[in-house]
């Protein structure tokens, strides 16, 4: 599948476990039934890790250590996984994301045929989004009080950035701050603070113009385009669509300093069924 590089793909339980760890972190792999083949794809770079991974149809039992310095955002595309921690116990099926926080010992169980999608945020980034917005930059576990604003990056993740090789690219930074916000926006241990009075519309959407237009080849995203502006990233968004009629986000002018065939690429690619866009490793 394009955008994608299989890492694993074995029988071997302690193999299995050695290469995830790779990925996430030291955790132990315990097989209780069916058969277990672990296969394991991934197409994240640098701050974003985007991952695929399925056992077969074994039922698996994982223990990851707390992960520390990333957090976790994990959707089963088939199957179902059962989340256990400090919070109780949440079952997650398919099309539903769950996120996992950098602090609990997390107790995860991958039904029979589970194949889960998973993205990896540095806390740090996190942190950084939440300061932006005047909230804790920290995720809860569990499902998502909104899963809009989450979904909706996950579609573009999917539809246009993995399948076109820009996760890599200064697009793919942008859409991994982007990915920080909205993570905050479904996840986060504190809901978005009441909108306090800020500079005009014009006047902020005039000063994130001018900021992406000067920075359009660098690596800059919704979070330095707020700071720039002067306000918090929602206001931003919001200003655009207030200003623009539109819902697209500020950081995507910088994809106009794309190669042409790139961007028309994106578009045709949008309208996929986004679990075609993920390699099927059941």
């Amino acid at each position: 599948m394009k955008g994608w590089e299989t890492r694993l793909d074995t029988r071997d339980v302690d193999l299995a476990r050695a290469q995830v760890a790779r990925s996430y972190c030291p955790h132990s792999l315990s097989p209780t039934g069916g058969a277990f083949r672990a296969r394991h794809a991934e197409a994240g770079v640098g701050d974003l890790g985007v991952f695929s991974l399925s056992y077969g149809e074994a039922q698996v039992r994982v223990h990851p250590d707390p992960f520390g310095d990333f957090v976790l955002f994990s959707r089963p595309l088939a199957g179902g996984l059962t989340v256990r921690g400090t919070a109780g116990e949440t079952y997650v099926e398919p099309g539903r994301t769950v996120a996992l926080d950098s602090r609990t010992a997390h107790d995860l169980a991958f039904g029979a045929g589970c194949r889960l999608l998973t993205i990896k945020l540095p806390t740090t980034l996190v942190g950084r989004a939440g300061a932006a917005g005047g909230r804790a930059g920290d995720i809860r576990s569990g499902l998502a009080l909104d899963p809009r604003p989450w979904d909706a990056v996950m579609r573009l993740l999917l539809a246009d950035v993995v399948p076109n090789g820009l996760l890599g690219t200064p697009f793919g930074a942008s859409v991994t701050q982007l990915a920080a916000a909205a993570a905050l926006d479904s996840f986060g241990v504190e809901p978005e603070p009441a909108r306090r009075s800020s500079p005009a519309a014009a006047d902020v959407v005039r000063r994130a113009c001018e900021f992406v237009d000067g920075n359009a080849d660098g690596a800059i995203g919704l979070l330095d385009i707020a700071a720039a502006a002067g306000v918090a990233p929602r206001t931003v968004q919001d200003h655009f669509r207030e200003r623009l009629g539109t819902r697209q986000q500020p950081a995507r002018r910088g994809a106009a300093a794309l190669p042409r065939p790139v961007r028309a690429a994106g578009r045709g690619q949008r309208r996929r069924h986004r679990r075609d866009a993920v390699p099927d490793l059941a």
